[in-house]
């Protein structure tokens, strides 16, 4: 089984990372079950779906605009 990391965020949202793909991984390009092997606290940041974007690009505002 590949080795993941889970790592949970301020907003309660949780994302699996992988830390090292396993063998048969490397030969099949499959993915098998994730096996979680360390948790990552990220209580100060907000996951990359709730986190407003840097940058508001040109195109989003005419979308918005009423």
């Amino acid at each position: 089984m590949c080795d993941y990391t889970q790592v949970e965020y301020r907003c309660g949202h949780r994302r699996y990372t992988v830390r090292a793909w396993c063998t048969n991984y490397e030969t099949t390009h499959r993915r098998c079950l994730p096996f979680v092997v360390a948790v990552e606290y990220r209580i100060n940041e907000r996951c990359g779906d709730c986190r407003a974007p840097v940058i508001e690009p040109s195109w989003m505002n005419a979308l918005t605009r009423d």
